[in-house]
């Protein structure tokens, strides 16, 4: 009799945030498409529409600390449904704006406390299901991004081409709750003793289970981790790297169509480094578990600041579709080892909430690297100050890839 092999859920926990990282981060990817439209309906600088991303992440960082702690306390699933259903009411709202703290509070503060949870809970979630085939595992659940950020902005773009960004950011919201909603209630937090997946390549998996048990009780508390160097050196790296990821995401459609290039064509950047990140996000996943996470994340910063560098000086049309291409493959390949790379620092024994404190860089990198550089064009005319700046950081980021080293308790 043919036995039948039973489902690791961990896998259902994957397709969960596979579902909630494609649509969560496709929209929330698509304000550089929406922001010209906006701009120039109301008359607004850039500077001043670039604000609500300031507010969007300080809500962000606000929240985020709170959103892990209570996901290890009381569940992940409910955290999830609460943050779904906060993007999807922001963005219902947003359809119907007149003024701008009405941007400010319904596109920044709604949205912004949703994305607490749409990618470091999902992620950190997965992180803990899996040990032999982690990089795989956290690989296939991110691929949500690079799809959603491949497919969502251009689908806007082209709703606003031949309908209005009104009808399309509701259509956003709705589309939200339909489908993100069902995907949280599948998530759920692995048992103490985790049956890894594919044991037929003749490894014991007793042994397995007892490797993920032991990762899952040694490690630092948050309370632990913050009070170590290793910490605010993880944490300078990813607030540089993800500075220069908001000012990509939010100026890179502006910075196209101001060089000339239509909205449509300008929004298909977006599409590039979505597909792009697709390559980043698998090839870094399965490399990382054959050569290690920091010879990744170290050719990641250096090419993403080269490649920043190299947008800033050359603005011909041409030089976008190149620049983008190379984004998506590293930044994505970057945005891979992140949670891994905090695993191997601080342990799994409290992931979610170290996790979740590192990523109040994304909050604080989301919210003053769009501003900044809005504003500076609000001044300059142009965008090469704040991508050369960008660039600069990454480099700097690149010395803490190579000086990061495992936590102790008090190093």
């Amino acid at each position: 009799m043919i036995s039948k092999k039973k489902l690791h859920y961990g896998w259902v926990v994957v397709a969960s945030a596979f579902v909630i990282t494609f649509i969560m981060s496709g929209v929330n990817f698509s304000y550089g498409v929406l922001f010209l439209p906006i701009v120039n309906e109301f008359g607004w600088s850039r500077g001043l529409a670039s604000a609500v991303m300031l507010v969007c992440g300080t809500a962000y960082a606000t929240t985020l600390p709170f959103t892990g702690i209570l996901a290890d306390r009381f569940g992940y699933k409910w955290v999830l449904a609460v943050s779904v259903g906060f993007l999807s009411l922001g963005l219902i709202l947003s359809s119907q704006i007149h003024e701008l703290w009405q941007l400010y509070v319904f596109t920044g503060l709604l949205v912004g406390l949703s994305i607490s949870a749409s990618f470091a809970i999902p992620v950190a979630l997965v992180s803990v299901w899996f040990t032999r085939r982690q990089g795989l595992a956290v690989g296939v659940a991110t691929l949500g991004i690079s799809l959603g950020t491949a497919t969502i902005p251009l689908l806007i773009s082209c709703l606003i081409t031949s309908i209005d960004w009104r009808s399309a950011v509701l259509l956003s919201g709705i589309v939200v709750a339909v489908f993100c909603i069902p995907a949280t209630l599948l998530m759920r937090s692995p048992p103490r003793s985790i049956s890894i997946p594919d044991s037929s390549d003749g490894k014991d998996p007793t042994s397995t289970q007892q490797s993920a048990t032991s990762d899952l009780e040694i490690g630092l508390t948050v309370s632990q981790a913050v009070r170590t160097g290793q910490f605010w050196m993880l944490f300078a790296m990813f607030l540089l790297f993800l500075s220069s990821l908001g000012l990509v995401m939010l100026h890179l459609v502006p910075y196209a169509v101001d060089s000339g290039i239509d909205s449509v064509h300008a929004a298909i950047l977006i599409t590039l480094i979505g597909i792009f990140g697709i390559v980043g996000r698998l090839s870094s996943g399965v490399l990382s578990d054959r050569i290690g996470i920091k010879p990744i994340m170290l050719f990641c910063t250096v090419l993403l600041g080269l490649n920043t560098a190299f947008i800033a000086l050359c603005s011909e049309p041409w030089a976008f579709y190149v620049f983008a291409s190379i984004y998506g493959i590293t930044y994505s390949g970057f945005v891979t080892q992140m949670v891994r790379i905090t695993r191997s620092v601080f342990g799994g024994k409290a992931l979610g909430s170290v996790f979740s404190a590192l990523m109040v860089s994304d909050g604080i990198g989301l919210g003053i690297g769009p501003w900044v550089a809005g504003s500076i064009f609000d001044a300059t005319g142009d965008y090469q100050i704040p991508y050369l700046a960008a660039a600069a950081g990454l480099i700097i980021a690149t010395a803490f890839v190579i000086i990061i080293r495992p936590a102790t308790a008090g190093t």
